[in-house]
């Protein structure tokens, strides 16, 4: 028997997954970013938030090399991927074979602005980034450069690790003092999503999807009684 919940909370949960499904993607993504680097047996902070150039920047991982501190943005992408550059004007295009296509921000302009935003907190120390294709979308024309596969991303951090003994003094200092940098409190977050979505309807959608999705798979587990 079908209890009256039933068909809204199915109706709420394909909502809340839909509105969910982005982060959930991106997540993965990071994910796979994190354990390969994890496998490696680098220090790694994931979804690190600073003080930026307007306010937070998130940033998807830091990675502590012997060279250098490693500033990391993991794109999970599918389709075809071409580069039409950086700055105004430029981006990435996405396509698929259905012939549907995207415009994309190109996001080594948006690294560049993480790199930067590292650098001011630690200055002197070695601070490089890398755009991550976490995702199976590929680039027919060749990758643009600072952008790298997960299996290139592990042969340069393996490059940059290279040396035996401890870390220099100067960038493990730098590493505590990105640690203690780090916003992780309620407030920095919800100033932090704030300043990406802009507010508003966005800002809902990302805030509420999860307590959606929760309500609705409720709704549906609850609608049916024996």
């Amino acid at each position: 028997m079908i209890y009256d919940a039933f068909l809204p909370g199915v109706l709420l949960l394909g909502f809340g997954f839909k509105m969910l499904r982005p982060k959930l993607k991106g997540d993965f993504g990071e994910q796979s970013v994190s354990l390969a680097i994890h496998g490696m047996g680098l220090p790694i902070q994931n979804d690190v938030t600073l003080p930026g150039k307007n306010g937070l920047t998130q940033i998807d991982h830091l990675v502590l090399t012997r060279s250098a501190i490693v500033v990391l943005e993991t794109k999970n992408y599918s389709g075809s991927l071409y580069d039409n550059g950086r700055g105004q004007g430029g981006g990435w295009i996405q396509r698929f074979p259905s012939g549907k296509q995207n415009r994309l921000h190109n996001p080594l302009d948006q690294n560049y602005g993480h790199i930067k935003s590292v650098g001011k907190i630690v200055p002197g120390v070695p601070v490089t980034g890398f755009v991550v294709l976490a995702g199976n979308a590929r680039f027919p024309n060749g990758l643009p450069e600072g952008v790298l596969t997960i299996r290139d991303l592990k042969r340069k951090l393996k490059e940059m690790n290279q040396g035996e003994g401890p870390n220099p003094a100067s960038i493990q200092e730098a590493w505590s003092k990105l640690q203690q940098a780090d916003c992780r409190d309620g407030a920095s977050h919800r100033e932090q999503m704030l300043q990406v979505t802009g507010g508003g309807l966005k800002y809902w959608i990302q805030t509420s999807a999860p307590w959606i999705t929760g309500v609705g798979l409720a709704m549906v587990l609850g609608g049916i009684y024996f």
